[in-house]
């Protein structure tokens, strides 16, 4: 066989081979042993992990000290290059395997007794590394191929295993990956979701860790500036049911530096805000209750202690309210709570508070009120308000009234008085307002006196 016959063999076999380094080497050393006659072989190899060197001896005297020699030379030639010109300059081949530039194994012959290589037998052992080189090339950009294709399937089977949605989106959020957990949140597999504008498939709604709404514009700052944002969203499944998600979210960074996309991972805390609402509110009216109402007017006063200007608590009882349960039965008596709930709430700012405490006890909270002089103004609407009459279910026309305690908390040192006990002097001033007509009265003497002043 002709050595270009020889190395297209070769070529044939390791390529159509299943990769083995190992094994690579056992055959680069018996090619070598049966194309260059009664020679010294050697075949080395340095693995990428970084183990000892694959070395293979074989041919003429391959035990012998020559061969031994040969054996040395051929795996110092790993690295040292200048030692190959050397030992071709004593009769010995060594042929480097060099794949991207690095020096990665090597091919040795030698005669017995140092005899000359011929040329042929040279060019040969040259070929033979070069096609050795293109081999390993060829499998190991395939091992790392596997290896990165293998990584990815992990990585993925990884997100699919999370509970959590995680979601990449472009920067102008199309949806480019959804995972398994995002499919059980919102019920879209990811065939129906990639692609699609990941506020409008799920008609989000950005809100602050306490539930505050925020546009989408704040999201993008915070990102814009950290490269991070957390909050809730109130979103949609594609049943239309309504969800409550706590977010996180990172920005992808393109390679230029600028914003590629970003990543959200979405907990689902629907049940978790449910049982929270159910915890601090009122079931019949849906306002806050009275451990709310507490939590509420301290941090107000933090507020007001900070510079933020004046609130007042307003504590209210109904008057009349009684009858109508006595008259009409208890269902008439919701009603009208409810009535009553939706027209306080309607009647003080959206920034105000309103809670129902009792019975038919409530506290409104004004917070940042700005100028003490306006409290008049607010307790006169209330009082209009709560005496419209209210249209039950029946079709019977109800009207109570309602009698206010209120206490003005304008200082740091009105602002460091407990909450529950500000709403115990705005409830003991109420009932000194049902004694007098107007139905309303300061805890303070001073504004108490302006009032009656005003109203006379």
């Amino acid at each position: 066989m002709s050595r270009f016959a020889a190395l297209a063999a070769v070529g044939a076999r390791l390529l159509g081979s299943a990769y083995d380094e190992d094994r690579l080497v056992e055959y680069l050393a018996a090619q070598l042993d049966a194309e260059v006659a009664n020679r010294c072989v050697v075949a080395a190899l340095m693995p990428e992990d970084g183990a000892a060197p694959l070395v293979r001896a074989g041919g003429a005297g391959g035990g012998s000290p020559t061969g031994m020699a040969l054996r040395r030379a051929t795996v110092a030639a790993l690295d040292d290059q200048a030692r190959r010109a050397d030992a071709r300059a004593a009769g010995v081949v060594v042929a480097p395997i060099v794949v991207r530039g690095r020096t990665v194994g090597s091919l040795g012959v030698q005669a017995p007794g140092n005899g000359p290589i011929p040329a042929a037998d040279a060019d040969f052992v040259e070929a033979l590394a070069a096609l050795a080189a293109a081999t390993l090339e060829h499998g190991r950009a395939l091992m790392a191929t596997l290896a990165l294709l293998d990584d990815a399937r992990r990585q993925s089977d990884l997100l699919d295993a999370i509970s959590d949605a995680v979601i990449s989106c472009s920067a102008d959020n199309v949806i480019d990956s959804w995972n398994a957990g995002a499919e059980r949140l919102y019920g879209y597999p990811a065939g129906e979701a990639v692609g699609c504008d990941l506020f409008a498939l799920l008609a989000t709604t950005c809100c602050t860790d306490d539930g505050e709404k925020i546009g989408v514009r704040q999201v993008l700052e915070d990102l814009e500036d950290t490269g991070r944002w957390s909050g809730e969203l109130r979103e949609r499944r594609f049943d239309g049911a309504p969800l409550t998600v706590l977010s996180s979210v990172s920005t992808l960074t393109a390679p230029d530096g600028g914003r590629a996309g970003f990543v959200y991972v979405n907990r689902d805390v629907t049940e978790q805000r449910r049982q929270e609402h159910a915890a601090s509110h009122d079931p019949l009216t849906g306002l806050a209750n009275r451990r709310r109402v507490v939590n509420r007017i301290h941090d107000a006063a933090g507020r007001v202690h900070r510079g933020g200007g004046p609130m007042a608590v307003l504590f209210l009882d109904l008057n009349g309210f009684k009858p109508v349960n006595d008259r009409h039965g208890h269902a008439a008596g919701d009603e009208l709570l409810i009535g009553v709930a939706g027209r306080l709430v309607s009647t003080v700012r959206g920034s105000d508070f309103v809670a129902r405490v009792g019975g038919d006890e409530f506290v409104v909270l004004l917070e940042q009120i700005g100028a003490t002089e306006r409290i008049p103004a607010v307790l006169r609407r209330i009082l209009d308000a709560v005496a419209e009459p209210v249209a039950l279910s029946t079709g019977d026309m109800v009207q109570v009234t309602t009698s206010i305690g209120v206490v003005v908390v304008e200082t740091p040192e009105d602002a460091a008085v407990e909450p529950e006990r500000l709403v115990q002097l705005a409830d003991k001033a109420m009932y000194r307002a049902k004694q007098r007509p107007g139905h309303v009265s300061f805890a303070d003497k001073e504004r108490d006196e302006r009032w009656l002043d005003d109203e006379s």
